[in-house]
This record gives C-alpha cells, sequence and structure tokens, in this order.
C-alpha cells in the first residue's frame, strides 16, 4: 500500500462516481454507559478489510483524527481515549493505527447531570488502502444520565491503556542510554513482562522510532528541531493483554 494523503480536493477526483470521500467507511457513536470511572460513549469507526486508520500518533507518515464536539448540547467536557494500536509496515514506512474496526471511547461529563446530554462530534479521519483519502462523519447520540454499554464497548475500554504513575513505571519498565546510532540518540527500554510492541511519543518537532531487539525495544530519535535538541520526556505506550502507558523522562 502506497500511504499518500490525499487532500479534500483531490479526493473526489479519485474517488468513484457519485461516492463521497471515505466511502467504504462506516462511523457510529454508541451508548458506553455510566460506571464509576464516570460517563461513556464510543466513536465506532468500521472500515474495509483492505485499509488502515491512524492513532494520535500515525507513525511516520499521515494524520492523526480530529473531533469537534462544539455542537453538542449540556456537555461539560469530553475526552477521546484511544485502545492500544497495531503498527503497519508498509513500503519501508511504520504505519501506526487500527485496520477493520476500532472503538474510540469517549469519556464525557454533562453541565447539569440531571440532564442528557446531546452528543455531538464532527471527526475528520484518514482512510488508507492503496491511497489515503481524507473521510468526514457528523454524528449525534443522545445520553441519559443513566445507561447501559452498547455491545462491544467494554472490550474497547480492556483495550485502553491503564496510565501508570512514575513510582509504578519503575517496576515495570526501565529506560537506559544507549550507543548513538548514526549520530542519532538512543534508549533501550527493558520491560518486566513481555510485550508486542511499545510505542513512543515526543513532544511536538521530535520524532522517536521504536525496534524491537532481543534486549528490549530501541528507541531511536531520528528526527528534532535543532542539531543537539532532546525531548525532555517521552510518553510509552504499552501495547499487550493489559495494556499501560507512562511518561518517562529522557536523560
Amino acid at each position: 500500500m502506497l500511504f499518500v494523503l490525499i487532500v479534500s480536493a483531490l479526493a473526489t477526483l479519485i474517488a468513484p462516481a457519485g461516492a463521497a470521500p471515505g466511502a467504504g467507511a462506516r462511523a457510529q457513536l454508541i451508548e458506553g454507559g455510566a460506571a464509576a470511572a464516570g460517563r461513556f460513549a464510543g466513536l465506532r469507526i468500521q472500515l474495509p478489510a483492505d485499509a488502515i486508520t491512524y492513532w494520535r500518533d500515525p507513525g511516520d507518515a499521515g494524520v492523526a483524527p480530529s473531533f469537534d464536539f462544539s455542537k453538542s448540547e449540556n456537555l461539560g467536557s469530553a475526552e477521546v481515549l484511544f485502545p492500544a494500536p497495531a503498527r503497519f509496515d508498509e513500503a519501508g514506512a511504520q504505519i501506526i493505527g487500527y485496520r477493520r474496526e476500532v472503538v474510540l471511547p469517549l469519556r464525557v461529563t454533562a453541565r447539569d447531570p440531571s440532564r442528557p446530554i446531546a452528543l455531538a462530534v464532527a471527526v475528520d479521519y484518514a482512510l488508507c488502502a492503496n491511497i489515503c483519502i481524507p473521510a468526514r462523519a457528523d454524528l449525534r447520540l443522545d445520553l441519559p444520565p443513566q445507561a447501559e454499554a452498547a455491545p462491544g464497548f467494554a472490550a474497547a475500554m480492556a483495550r485502553v491503556p491503564r496510565r501508570v504513575a512514575a513510582e509504578e513505571a519503575v517496576a515495570l519498565a526501565r529506560l537506559s542510554r544507549a550507543p548513538d546510532r548514526d549520530g542519532k540518540p538512543q534508549w533501550l527500554l527493558r520491560l518486566t513482562t513481555p510485550a508486542p510492541d511499545v510505542f513512543a511519543e515526543p513532544p511536538a518537532g521530535f520524532h522517536v522510532e521504536s525496534r524491537k531487539t532481543p534486549e528490549g525495544f530501541l528507541l531511536t530519535l531520528d528526527e528534532r528541531p535543532a542539531p543537539d535538541a532532546l525531548p525532555p520526556a517521552l510518553r510509552i505506550t504499552v501495547a499487550g493483554e493489559a495494556p499501560f502507558e507512562f511518561s518517562q523522562e529522557l536523560k
């Protein structure tokens, strides 16, 4: 697959006649229920079998999804939670995202907890197969103060990485400086429990490549805004049956 992002003006030229950009994908809001952790909804995106959509950090190419909740009513706040993604190697580029289907949990609060939330979200995302085209969905769902979650929502929540405090992270992972590669700083991440993959997110302007080795995961800083600049910290997501994430200062 060639992952080239096509802007909206060009997407209409490559879509089949009469088809909207993003045709073949389906997005909907589902009930997430009320729990001790808050009130939830879910954004379900279903993709054609050969298509991918991106995580919040798309990897070497692509764009992350964006969300607009401004047309909601009685909404105090909305937070998008991302399940742990997968990594795809496409023509040498490392792409991070989801294939076939993903449910993004939405943690919401009401301005007036006694009244329903009229949740409205406009989501822009990329649909990528042989090419990448932009997709947009304008969705709405009324959320009463109490409700049960739709089928499949609990499984999506289980895939959302648990946030780990620094004290607990020390017992789960250890990051140490590794020898530079072609002048690029590197760190080795060792985990106490095996994991299929990790994803390292630096601040804007930096890019970190992650590669699994026999010793652990080698993190390489391959892009930075200045020759000697180092990101102050990384947000690290560990995939697996019990995914977790933590922040790690760099030395």
